[in-house]
């Protein structure tokens, strides 16, 4: 690693989490939701998943959409819980890393995510040791949050300025080419992740 670095960014999904589309799909499919395929391919664009993972919904008004889509008599928990099946696990190998480079780098999360996805995450997969979410970051940058997502510009702009970092001392990690250029426009060094990949060999 470039002794130039001081800040490190991870992508939550895909990086971190590991993810499996298809069991949320199934979930859905099963409950009646017909063009779950459909929507999710709006995911990127103006559809009510879209909606959701900028914050311009909340938790409630996703849910009532869900009900619309499948079965009126279906419980917050129950879609909670399909919603959830796209989210599998963090390897103790990739917790463990956080924790190690935190003693050397600022580390920050900058996520397209959502609200139910970022409390499940946060209680069941950053819960690790005895550790919470708050040791293994810096500081979080959300999608949800901020009204912004990646690979936009602006959500990149907002976390340096507001973690007052520099493009060119910040290493960049995300499973998506497309956020991994963005990052660079603006100066910051990045790397595309694929599934699989030692993260500890970024850092060695």
């Amino acid at each position: 690693m470039d002794s130039k670095i001081k800040n490190v960014v991870f992508d939550l999904g895909g990086v971190l989490i590991n993810l499996d589309f298809d069991n949320c799909l199934n979930a859905f499919r099963k409950a009646g939701f017909q063009d779950i395929e459909k929507q999710a391919s709006q995911f990127r664009g103006k559809g009510f998943f879209s909606q959701f993972e900028l914050g311009e919904i909340t938790p409630e008004e996703f849910r009532e959409t869900i009900r619309k889509e499948t079965c009126e008599s279906l419980s917050d928990r129950k879609i909670d819980d399909m919603w959830n099946l796209m989210l599998l696990d963090i390897p103790r190998e990739k917790l463990d890393l956080l924790l190690e480079l935190r003693e050397r780098y600022m580390v920050y999360l900058l996520s397209n995510t959502n609200r139910i996805h970022w409390s499940y995450a946060c209680e069941q997969m950053f819960s690790y040791r005895g550790f919470r979410i708050n040791d293994f970051f810096e500081d979080t940058f959300l999608s949800f949050e901020m009204h912004k997502a990646k690979p936009g510009k602006d959500i990149y702009e907002q976390m340096m300025n507001e973690a007052n970092i520099l493009p060119e001392e910040t290493f960049f990690i995300d499973d998506s080419e497309t956020n991994c250029q963005a990052a660079m426009t603006l100066g910051i060094r990045s790397h595309h992740y694929h599934v699989g990949e030692d993260l500890s060999s970024l850092f060695e």
